[in-house]
């Protein structure tokens, strides 16, 4: 989903909050305003405000915080964004949530794996969104409860004859989303793992007997492994897998797009969109001297209208490698830069590793 993309960024604001409490729980508010850039935004500046409580050290509580964040981009792209993941009862629940509304020119290619360059066509979308998620604790580090997503989009600037007004989803719209969402989470650290185990499972659908512009049904299973190596402290193999399976008729701007910040950089995000979205990609991360670290890695990916067109020459693989910067000693977050190939040569700055 395009709004997504910005929100990426200022998510990542949060990682220079301030280092644990050690013998009792505290409230910070945490103000930052940095820079960043991507292919598909260029510069963006964001400003963001944080208030994290931090819970007793020792007590294996897990700090909760509430963001409020916007940014915008010199080609006039902008994001507002609200934001908590609060827990509460000794940890038993989890409450995230989000409101966002987002301005975001962008360009579309077609659909499919086999999209063209020379397609590129202009359009700008408008998002509004909500999305609620209570979860309650079933098991040890395993969250478990319903969710609830509400957007309304509306798509300007269209080309006269284009191709985006051809597509499912052109004329904006109404999806009201209701399902069940799990959590896994055995890091060792939330900013930047070095070890354990992150899982999330999003089954959703939109129906139009519950007021949705659109109905399907949506599978999204992230899962990523982090394995400390042998041969030193602070290095890491990361790997994560993603897949995204789409039912019915998702409008456009709501189906899997391969690329991006996180998953295949190297490829513009939406260069390749469809229904279905399958991608892999794993991470070596390693301290080079003082607050620098290295970083090389390699990504492949697909997209398909259904599980039976999946083939195997329509994988797009990406690589490249990246600089490390931690600003701060006692806080494990990087500034990071990135340098990719997919489609094209690209260049990331931002804040926090990419999964």
């Amino acid at each position: 989903m395009t709004s997504v993309r910005p929100l990426a960024f200022v998510l990542c604001l949060l990682a220079l909050t301030p280092a644990r409490a050690q013998e009792e729980g505290r409230f910070s508010l945490v103000p930052f305003v940095l820079p960043a850039y991507q292919p598909e935004t260029s510069f963006l500046l964001g400003g963001a405000a944080s208030l994290v409580y931090q819970p007793p050290g020792g007590s294996g509580r897990r700090d909760s915080q509430v963001l409020l964040a916007a940014a915008a981009s010199i080609r006039g792209q902008f994001t507002l964004l609200l934001q908590p993941d609060v827990y509460f009862l000794d940890d038993r629940l989890n409450l995230t949530a989000t409101a966002s509304a987002a301005r975001f020119p962008d360009v579309f290619f077609g659909t499919g794996a086999y999209t063209r360059a020379e397609d590129e066509e202009d359009y700008t979308p408008v998002y509004f969104e909500v999305e609620l998620s209570p979860k309650w604790r079933v098991a040890p580090r395993l969250y478990v409860g319903p969710t609830f997503r509400h957007q309304r989009a509306r798509i300007t600037n269209m080309a006269p004859e284009g191709a985006v007004r051809s597509v499912t989803g052109s004329a904006g719209g109404t999806t009201l989303q209701f399902g069940l969402t799990a959590l896994y989470d055995s890091r060792d650290n939330t900013l930047n793992p070095t070890t354990g185990f992150l899982g999330r499972l999003n089954l959703r659908r939109a129906s139009g007997d519950w007021g949705s512009d659109y109905t399907f049904d949506l599978l999204r299973l992230d899962a990523r492994r982090y394995v400390p190596l042998p041969w030193g402290q602070r290095h890491v193999l990361a790997l994560q897998g993603l897949v995204e399976l789409r039912r019915g008729e998702p409008p456009f701007y709501d189906t899997g797009r391969l690329g991006g910040m996180e998953l295949s950089r190297g490829h513009l995000e939406g260069r390749f969109r469809e229904r279905q979205h399958l991608g892999a990609q794993v991470e070596y991360r390693a301290p080079l001297f003082w607050r620098f670290g290295g970083v090389a890695f390699a990504s492949a990916a697909t997209v398909a209208r259904g599980l039976d067109d999946l083939e195997a020459r329509a994988i797009k693989p990406a690589g490249g490698v990246g600089l490390r910067f931690a600003p701060l000693d006692d806080v494990p977050v990087n500034v990071r830069l990135d340098v990719a190939y997919g489609t094209q040569m690209s260049f990331y700055l931002n804040v926090g590793e990419a999964f």
